[in-house]
Formats: structure tokens, C-alpha cells, sequence
């Protein structure tokens, strides 16, 4: 049987791939040749290579650690943190936020309001 923790993370991993269009990466991201955890098309412009974070625990820390590892491990990508809060053990998604930087934002808010006056 899977550990909580694992199934907490693989659902968080499935979930990040399925609804912003990229691909989970096999174990986890733990092999040396394609770290993180899911990766976006590389030719898109805003593609993320993203390392997902969930807990049941009612807060988790970001340390800077955490991404400069990220940072690190994106090869290319925009390096993305989601964050999953479970309400419950049977994996009840709580709240879903993501960490990437001010200027990845700011590109992002910029693009969008172009292409809504377009």
C-alpha cells in the first residue's frame, strides 16, 4: 500500500499535468536527468517545470533552499512551486496556490492583458 504522503503527491502531480497541459516526469523527478516533478513544453514561452509541495498540515514552508533547488532543477523552464492544502485523508484538495517569481508574474500579467485588448 502507498504511503499517504505518496499518494498525496502523485494525485498533486496528476492533477498539476492535467490542468496546466504538461507531463508528469517518471519518479517523481528524482532521477538525475529530468528533475522536478511535471514539465511544460519547453517551446512554449511560459512553460514551468514545477515541484509540487502538498500537505494535510494546516500551513508548509517555501525556504529559499527550496528554490534556489528549483531554479536550479528547471533547465530552461520557468521554475514553479505549487503548493496543495488536503482537507482530508481521502484527499479532499483544500487550497491550491502556486510560488513563481515577481518577474515570471509580472510577464504573465502582461501577456494577458495584451492579448485581452487584442
Amino acid at each position: 500500500m502507498r504511503r499517504p504522503t505518496r499518494a498525496m503527491s502523485d494525485k498533486h502531480e496528476k492533477d498539476l499535468a492535467e490542468l496546466l497541459g504538461g507531463r508528469v516526469t517518471p519518479g517523481s523527478g528524482n532521477g538525475w536527468a529530468n528533475p522536478m516533478d511535471v514539465r511544460q513544453h519547453r517551446y512554449d514561452p511560459f512553460a514551468f517545470a514545477l515541484d509540487g509541495k502538498s500537505t494535510l498540515a494546516a500551513s508548509m514552508s517555501v525556504t529559499r533552499e527550496m528554490w534556489e533547488k528549483a531554479q536550479e532543477q528547471a533547465g530552461g523552464e520557468r521554475p514553479g512551486l505549487p503548493l496543495r492544502f488536503y482537507d482530508t485523508e481521502r484527499l479532499a484538495v483544500g487550497l491550491d496556490l502556486i510560488v513563481i517569481s515577481l518577474d515570471d508574474f509580472a510577464e504573465l500579467l502582461d501577456a494577458a492583458r495584451k492579448g485581452s485588448t487584442e
